[in-house]
């Protein structure tokens, strides 16, 4: 993990303390334990120093300062390329992030594809008890970064490479596996039923990140993980031109399992493609030698 990397997820957990629409501002508050604190004959309050680190007078190393976030982040490797973090699972091999969900919206418009069931669960395709600040801890340890919502109205979003990803819904049928497409589980149709139910224009989802604004890590905080309408607080964005239309995106029942039915939701980001090979320039005065050709006769 790189120090940058630390560094942002030290930020995001500054950002995304607040709960999910808690909708409770009042704090409680207690006075410390006694073991950590100190009272003067004067009655002076001193609170006990913190914690330092075993030799003070150095800075952690990069190795120590991720050993001190995998702690707070509570971060277990399940596997030799797997790890796992509050209810979200990531492969860095396979590049897939994966959680659990319930189908919650079958016979209405929706907005959202999947959010926090303390989220706009009533406009949602489907609900999770994962928190969006654990999912996107999983893409920055998979080296993804934030990009912006952007591009004009109803119109197609513009989405790089890195960012793009390919949504998969699995669950039980009769105790036989299926799987579909996320964008597959929805279709677009009209308020006036004037042509029949279409797909979705895009299949491609853009992982945008969210935004931390004064209030801190929004999706942390409204509880949106995949919008179906433009949505630049929620983690992963609906790319195709009709992302601008909220009374359009309806559940695909012919699909879709019965509300409340479990499934998995599977984030596959796309394979990293090496960099290539940079070679110094010859010094100068010196023919570089030309390669042997591999061509065989």
């Amino acid at each position: 993990m790189s120090v940058g990397c630390i560094s942002m997820i030290a930020a995001l957990f500054a950002a995304s303390a607040q709960p999910i629409s808690s909708g409770n501002t009042s704090r409680q508050t207690m006075p410390p334990p006694a073991s950590d604190v100190s009272v003067s004959p004067s009655g002076k309050f001193t609170p006990a120093p913190a914690p330092a680190l075993a030799n003070s007078n150095t800075h952690p190393t990069p190795a120590q300062a991720e050993s001190a976030m995998k702690q707070a982040l509570n971060l277990r490797q399940t596997g030799s390329n797997s790890f796992q973090i509050g209810l979200v699972e990531f492969d860095k091999r396979f590049r897939t992030v994966s959680l659990s969900a319930r189908v919650a919206v079958r016979t209405q418009a929706v907005e959202y594809a999947l959010v926090n069931e303390k989220g706009k669960a009533y406009e949602s395709l489907l609900t999770t008890e994962a928190a969006p600040s654990d999912v996107h801890v999983a893409f920055l340890l998979l080296g993804i970064n934030r990009e912006p919502v952007i591009g004009a109205f109803n119109t197609p979003a513009s989405v790089p490479q890195t960012n793009s990803l390919q949504i998969d819904v699995v669950w039980e049928n009769n105790g036989k596996p299926t799987h579909a497409a996320l964008c597959d589980l929805m279709c677009l149709m009209d308020e006036g039923k004037k042509r029949p139910p279409r797909p979705l224009s895009s299949r491609v989802w853009l992982y945008n990140g969210s935004v931390i604004d004064d209030f801190g890590f929004a999706a942390q905080r409204e509880g949106s993980i995949i919008a179906v309408i433009r949505d630049s607080a929620a983690l992963i964005n609906n790319t195709g031109e009709d992302r601008d239309n909220d009374r359009i995106h309806f559940p695909n029942t012919k699909l879709l399992p019965a509300e409340g039915s479990l499934v998995r939701i599977v984030l596959h980001l796309p394979e990293q493609i090496a960099p290539p090979v940079r070679h110094p320039p010859a010094p100068s005065g010196v023919t570089p030698i030309t390669p042997l050709s591999t061509n065989c006769q």
